[in-house]
């Protein structure tokens, strides 16, 4: 399984980076998770793409709800869905033995996966784009809310 985000290239222009410049310390989590860096999330799996085929995906939303279902996948109390504040879409993610299936309620198209895998997936995708946007925006390295996301996925990050 592959998890990942792109940059949109006809909605990126209207997430609150772009106003704001660098000088992302003091977002807000709320803040954080709807209103920057918007783009397109992907899952997918042998060639089948289950992704929203929309790209205003705000990142560290996509990011949160993956953490979410990993923690749903673990045992824990996280939800097994991925919802989007912007339209009554959902991924659902259910539990079969040592899988987890995968269902989009704007496709046809379903994966399946060992639960391993998909933490695995989930894992390397918050890492990576962690590391890729405060690359990109250092002052997130200030952020505590960035901080905690990426304690969660055993991330070390520099320390402001």
């Amino acid at each position: 399984m592959r998890i990942s985000f792109s940059a949109s290239l006809d909605y990126g222009s209207h997430g609150r980076e772009y106003a704001r410049g660098d000088d992302l310390a003091d977002v807000s989590r709320a803040e954080l998770r709807w209103y920057y860096f918007l783009g397109s999330l992907r899952i997918s799996q042998s060639g089948t793409e289950v992704g929203p085929p929309w790209g205003w995906v705000p990142l560290f939303d996509a990011i949160y709800s993956v953490r979410q279902v990993m923690t749903y996948v673990e045992g824990g109390g996280g939800l097994g869905k991925i919802d989007f504040t912007e339209n009554d879409e959902v991924i659902r993610f259910e539990l079969e033995g040592g899988d987890l299936r995968v269902m989009p309620s704007y496709t046809k198209s379903a994966l399946s996966c060992a639960v391993g895998e998909f933490l695995a997936a989930g894992s390397g995708f918050i890492r990576r784009e962690i590391v890729k946007v405060v690359s990109e925006y250092p002052s997130l390295l200030n952020n505590a809310h960035v901080h905690a996301l990426a304690k969660d996925v055993d991330l070390e990050l520099p320390q402001p």
